[in-house]
């Protein structure tokens, strides 16, 4: 069996014969990776990279590190080069009167014909392609973390209207990915905090959860899974996302809501896609401790038939976690996975 027939298998729930696997540094790996799409955006691809650009900087309130422009024209900020950087100034934040006339990016079609020279339908691999588009994080950049909270709740129309153009955008990027062999899509949408959503489950269900729907939708409409990744504890709407038709969350601290309660609650309708705890567990660099919180992730998953898929995290440098503490998850996770 493929790698690809066994990722699906488990997306489907059909008796996987192990857990799946995603995993670097020679390990075990059952996925090859692309993005959906990539995105252009004439007046601003001249600030697509890390610089110096004081224009920038003075609309941006004086900001003294290093600055670039993002395809909606956000400004990201970050100092020592250091990180993926973060919005220091959104493109709407002084107003809702610029959306009738932002220009939205458009689809990089140079990438899009690289994307279909890979002939990715033939490939053993699962092949998961990232969106270069969020709902919500779209909303937060462009017009500001602090601005789209409030507009939630004062300005749910202008929420409403703006969602609708990137939910195009996004639609249009699934269809490109089905068209280029694509088996899944995999949108980053962080959601909530250490302790709570970022707004309240009814406001999440009334603006935002029929986007994803729609998404998620027209990618099963295709034949592709949709995969959405959240940080924070985000456990009151995963009910209300399956329903919508999510086939599986990207989770990096899956033991915020526990592994037991996304196993027993969930496990039988969506898929996890974690690595260990990357706060919880393999920070503490003790061995007993990771590959019990290994072992333990892996068995609560095994008594709902499997759905999980263990995965390294894109980032252990940056959180310190040492190339022997992750060997030793993955040892256990690799052991353990038959089911």
């Amino acid at each position: 069996m493929t790698s690809k027939e066994i990722i699906k298998k488990i997306l489907a729930h059909d008796h996987p014969p192990r857990i799946g696997f995603c995993f670097g540094d020679g390990n075990p790996n059952d996925f090859a990776f692309c993005n959906a799409a990539t995105l252009l955006n004439p007046l601003y691809d001249k600030y697509a990279e890390w610089g110096d650009y004081p224009e920038l900087k003075e609309k941006a309130g004086g900001f003294s590190g290093e600055v670039r422009q993002d395809c909606f024209g956000n400004i990201y900020g970050r100092f020592d080069q250091k990180t993926k950087g973060e919005c220091i100034y959104g493109i709407l934040q002084d107003g809702w009167d610029g959306l009738d006339n932002l220009t939205f990016p458009i689809i990089n079609e140079e990438y899009d014909q690289y994307v279909k020279q890979q002939k990715f339908a033939a490939c053993d691999k699962y092949v998961l392609a990232t969106m270069h588009v969020a709902v919500f994080s779209s909303l937060r950049d462009c017009r500001h973390m602090d601005n789209a909270l409030m507009d939630t709740a004062l300005e749910p129309e202008n929420v409403t209207r703006f969602l609708g153009k990137i939910q195009e955008l996004a639609l249009e990027m699934v269809r490109r990915a089905a068209a280029n062999g694509v088996d899944g899509l995999l949108m980053y949408d962080d959601l909530g905090m250490q302790h709570a959503l970022f707004m309240s489950p009814a406001t999440f269900r009334e603006l935002f959860q029929p986007v994803y729907g729609a998404i998620a939708q027209e990618a099963h409409r295709y034949g592709m899974h949709f995969f959405l990744h959240s940080c924070g504890l985000v456990y009151d709407i995963i009910g209300g996302l399956i329903e919508v038709g999510v086939d599986a969350f990207q989770f990096d601290q899956p033991e915020l809501s526990g592994s037991e309660t996304l196993a027993r609650e969930f496990g039988d309708k969506a898929v996890f896609y974690c690595p260990v705890d990357i706060q919880k567990i393999m920070p503490t660099g003790d061995r007993a401790v990771i590959e019990a919180g290994a072992l333990n992730m892996v068995n609560q998953f095994k008594k709902c038939g499997g759905s999980l898929i263990a995965m390294d995290y894109g980032n252990w440098d940056d959180l310190g976690v040492l190339p022997q503490w992750r060997q030793w998850a993955r040892d256990i996770i690799i052991q353990n996975a038959n089911l």
